[in-house]
């Protein structure tokens, strides 16, 4: 690294790179066709990401030791998406993408990060969006339940 190269958190490039990184998102879903067989529109599948990428660069800029708080979002997600007709295997897609676009923006910056902090950003990611998926998972199979009880 250079010494004009700006060293930057990875909470920092995530917020700052967001809407390129939901494009990415966007990209590899559509390459998946168990996904796009869900016809929806461009806004119906990234709705929820905004809120999802604001609970993970809030995370990221906890504290290592505090207590994360759940995500409202990714239970919310989890009801929308049962009822435009996904199953509990696309919600796992949804997120494995979710973590590679992530990862892909941290890489396309990773001359900005400071090294010595990376790879304990990349596990709280990791941890942080298993903890989404749990949560997306939880709501669909409890408004699945819901529904068949209606």
């Amino acid at each position: 690294m250079t010494k004009l190269n700006k060293v930057d958190t990875v909470a920092n490039i995530l917020e700052r790179e967001l809407q390129p990184t939901i494009e990415e998102w966007l990209r590899r879903v559509n390459l998946v066709s168990e996904l796009t067989n869900v016809p929806l529109s461009d806004a119906d599948r990234t709705g929820h990401l905004p809120k999802l990428f604001h609970d993970l660069i809030c995370r990221l800029r906890l504290a290592r030791d505090a207590k994360p708080s759940v995500s409202v979002a990714a239970g919310g997600h989890g009801r929308v998406r049962l009822a435009q007709g996904y199953c509990a295997s696309m919600l796992i897609e949804e997120s494995r993408l979710f973590q590679v676009s992530t990862f892909g923006t941290l890489h396309l910056h990773q001359d900005e990060l400071d090294q010595s902090e990376v790879l304990l950003d990349v596990m709280t990611i990791a941890d942080e969006v298993d903890a989404q998926l749990k949560e997306t998972v939880i709501s669909f199979m409890g408004a699945q339940s819901e529904k068949a009880a209606a």
